[in-house]
């Protein structure tokens, strides 16, 4: 049976799945093309393995490789690039990047199949194919910032133009053209139909007073007119009765206006509306007395834990902080590749 030397060891190529294979072709054809025989039980075991179906070759569970017309650059690509095992490969574009992670990953396959680390040599292999890893990160970053580069500079430009005009409490940023004018537009309204307002109010507080006082006037001539023997007594009793209920309707009537200024044909109506601000009371007490209204609000409680575990996640990057502690925590060591 033919070996392929991979940098893990050797590997039945028979039981090679088709990716690591066809990706073991390729790199053996760049950069060993004097190991024949190897090319050759690899070339016979996927031509084998592309007769045998798509079960066999492209559909490998796993497997992300284009179809082989998508890397019709693929080897004139990679004759650009470094070895998968190099630092800094000089590698642009996203069909180069693809290539070069595939390569990348197909080596993490063999090499992170549940089998420890065996000596040196094998450590050596692994670090530099975790810092190959890490910088094919990096690339894919890289490319992506760049291929999102115009299209977050015609958004940038938009949203600059938009703030420009109704930008609204924004950090850092003045606030708009049109949100300034708007305010002060509409604090000139305010202050027009506040005016209004209080007339109306004071006409309905007229409109009461005289229909209490027309009640009161009815009320007592009604009283009157039960033991009179006078018609003209008894039709005065109705006729104050009839005036007070005239009058309240009037109160009533006043107390339903809305105050408004008539904006033109095609624009709703200018009115007042009443809004309200929560503004915390100046005492140290305060914030304990809103926490003790606010904690049975499950939704209140899952922010507040969000936020002190992002404090405690802080402070355990930070020796002295680890030191002195955080109640209700404890800090959790974790040995990891750097």
């Amino acid at each position: 049976m033919t070996m392929y030397l991979s940098s893990k060891g050797a590997v039945p190529i028979a039981t090679m799945p088709f990716p690591y294979a066809t990706n073991a072709l390729k790199k053996l054809n760049r950069e060993s093309p004097e190991r024949i025989e190897e090319i050759k039980a690899l070339t016979e075991h996927i031509a084998k393995l592309e007769a045998e179906g798509p079960d066999n070759s492209r559909a490998v569970l796993g497997d992300n490789q284009p179809p082989a017309e998508a890397k019709t650059g693929f080897d004139r690509l990679e004759d650009r690039a470094k070895d998968i095992n190099a630092s800094a490969p000089k590698i642009s574009g996203r069909e180069a990047i693809d290539a070069h992670v595939s390569d990348l990953l197909t080596e993490a396959v063999n090499w992170a199949d549940g089998a420890a680390i065996e000596n040196d040599g094998q450590a050596a292999e692994v670090g530099k194919l975790h810092r190959s890893l890490q910088e094919a990160g990096e690339l894919v970053k890289d490319n992506a910032t760049a291929e999102k580069k115009p299209h977050s500079d015609a958004v940038a430009a938009i949203q600059a133009w938009q703030n420009g005009y109704v930008a609204k409490g924004l950090k850092g940023t003045p606030d708009g053209s049109l949100t300034k004018a708007i305010a002060a537009t509409g604090r000139l309204s305010a202050a027009w139909l506040t005016k209004q307002e209080e007339a109306r109010q004071a006409r309905e507080k007229a409109a009461a007073d005289a229909a209490l006082a027309a009640a009161k006037e009815a009320i007592a001539l009604r009283e009157e007119a039960k033991e009179t023997t006078d018609l003209a007594v008894m039709d005065r009793s109705e006729d104050a009765l009839a005036g007070a209920e005239a009058l309240l309707r009037e109160a009533k009537g006043v107390a339903k206006e809305k105050v408004r200024v008539d904006a033109g044909a095609g624009f709703r109506a200018v009115t007042l509306r009443t809004i309200y601000h929560a503004e915390r009371i100046d005492d140290p007490a305060s914030w304990g007395l809103a926490y003790g209204h606010y904690k049975q609000n499950p939704e209140f409680m899952a922010e507040f834990h969000a936020l002190i575990q992002r404090w405690a996640d802080r402070d355990a990057k930070i020796e002295a902080h680890r030191l002195r502690g955080v109640p209700g925590f404890k800090f959790r060591e974790e040995k990891v590749a750097a």
